[in-house]
């Protein structure tokens, strides 16, 4: 018997790799989901919810400063409804091989060409890994507990990237805290790695706030002070710019309201559908100027917090950019879940801030001495921490 279920294992291992899968898709189904699909897990004050569908994070639960329970983030209500939306990634998924975009849809490596599908401009880039990229693939779930997860990717030379690319993510919660850890191996040929966790929070939950905005919400980015230029339909231009003091894009001289740096906000840097009520968004990256002899574990990236909630969030990662982005999506573009309410997430509704490399760095040789290609000697590793706090939580 034992022998048979051996080789039953074996035969759907087999059919998972050659269908286009990986060795342990075979391993999801042993792993329980909830009644929508997700895959919980939980430490003290923290309790998260996943898709495999992208990797996406589909629900964030904590406490606020009153002793309620709210849901931070943005999602759907159930797993297998992110199949019927066209986002790229699903939404909160993680993006890959390549986050953002790459310009002429393509990249040299030791003297040879390597083209890319395009899925953008008209056919002359390539955003977020291409259609078929990680952030809107199925991923696999070999290893599970009640305060981690691990989901693993084989990408076969999707989307044109050449070579087999091995992916490991992993999401483990302690006590007020969620960590993610992620590596890649590549194998067979050279490429550009550039991976980014999309995760769109509201720390009122989507119902403290009368307006459900975060525009009351207070953003610190103590590292930020250059960001990256792009053309006019957001390709990286090469060009750095600094965040003048005082200035709309000034976050790193001290704590500031979003609301109060859109107010600074010239209207040729406007995302505006109506001035008068400041409906207006960020989709900016930030370079980040890490300390060169500390620990990336030490210093925040970022700092979000609410006044309402009494919720503090602060994130570390060891990546060099951040890209700051609102929900820039006009009223009506998604509904909250049911763990929010009724309604609608408004436009303004959550905040985004994406950690990732230098965008388009592959194809930036001016940017000299920054490792753009990764092959099977150098493994790709990356982590981000994010470390919550309560106004009024006894310790």
């Amino acid at each position: 018997m034992k022998f048979l279920v051996l080789v039953a294992k074996a035969f759907a291992t087999c059919k998972a790799i050659l269908s286009g899968g990986g060795p342990f898709d075979v391993l999801t189904a042993l792993w329980p989901t909830n009644e929508e699909g997700k895959y919980v897990i939980q430490a003290e004050g923290i309790r998260l919810a996943f898709s495999n569908h992208g990797a996406a994070l589909s629900n964030f639960w904590i406490n606020n400063t009153n002793g309620e329970e709210i849901d931070i983030v943005l999602g759907l209500d159930h797993a297998d409804s992110y199949l019927g939306t066209k986002s790229n990634p699903f939404l909160n998924g993680f993006i890959g091989r390549y986050a953002g975009y790459i310009r002429g849809a393509s990249y040299e490596a030791e003297g040879t060409t390597f083209p890319l599908w395009a899925n953008a401009h008209n056919g002359t880039s390539t955003y977020n890994g291409g259609d078929n990229g990680w952030g809107r693939r199925n991923w696999a779930v070999p290893a599970r507990t009640e305060n981690s997860i691990t989901f693993v990717m084989f990408d076969r030379m999707l989307n044109g990237f050449p070579g087999m690319y091995a992916s490991s993510l992993t999401h483990t919660v302690t006590p007020y805290e969620w960590r993610i850890a992620y590596g890649i191996t590549p194998a067979l040929a050279p490429g550009p790695i550039n991976l980014s966790q999309q995760v769109f929070f509201n720390l009122d939950g989507l119902k403290s706030n009368a307006k459900n905005t975060v525009l009351n919400h207070t953003l610190h980015l103590p590292s930020a002070g250059m960001r990256f230029g792009f053309d006019e339909i957001g390709l990286s231009t090469g060009d750095l710019f600094r965040n003048e003091k005082g200035k709309e894009f000034d976050f790193w001289s001290g704590p500031r309201k979003i609301e109060d740096g859109m107010k600074q906000k010239p209207e040729s840097h406007l995302m505006c559908v109506d001035k008068a009520s400041l409906n207006c968004g960020y989709d900016e990256t930030f370079l980040l100027s890490h300390k060169q002899k500390g620990n990336k574990d030490d210093s925040p990236a970022a700092i979000l917090s609410s006044p309402l909630s009494g919720i503090t969030m602060k994130l570390y990662t060891d990546q060099d950019a951040l890209h700051v982005h609102t929900w820039n999506e006009k009223n009506g573009a998604l509904k909250l879940k049911k763990t929010q309410g009724e309604g609608e997430v408004p436009q303004l509704g959550a905040i985004s801030m994406e950690f990732s490399e230098w965008p388009d760095s592959v194809n930036h040789p001016e940017w000299r001495n920054r490792q753009t290609l990764w092959d099977s000697e150098h493994i790709f590793t990356g982590f981000a921490t994010y470390k919550f706090s309560v106004a009024g939580k006894k310790d």
